[in-house]
């Protein structure tokens, strides 16, 4: 029964971690919190190798979806916890029930 505590503390968390996660987004751009209508242009540094990605410019609007992405990716798996919390649940107590009856 421990299993199903744990699935459950931890699918409440993911959760409630996700919905403030969404709810908190603040896009920044080098850690200046950026407004609609702002683009994030990169800070280049020396060359870049062959074959590595440049930098790129981003808007505030790509900044929020890859913040929020992450949130909805913790309701996923926290809802995914909590359903199979409330399967192994309902399956110990009816083996629990089946072993009293016998």
């Amino acid at each position: 029964m421990l299993i199903v505590l744990v699935l459950f503390v931890a699918g409440v968390g993911l959760l409630l971690l996700g919905v403030h996660k969404l709810h908190a987004a603040v896009p920044t751009c080098y850690g200046k919190p950026m407004s609609p209508g702002d683009v994030c242009e990169p800070h280049t540094t020396g060359s870049f190798s062959e074959g590595m990605p440049g930098p790129q410019t981003s808007t505030y609007r790509e900044q929020l979806d890859n913040l929020t992405s992450g949130g909805w990716t913790a309701i996923v798996i926290g809802a995914v916890l909590l359903a199979l919390a409330v399967v192994l649940a309902i399956s110990f107590t009816a083996s629990t029930l089946r072993e009293r009856g016998d």
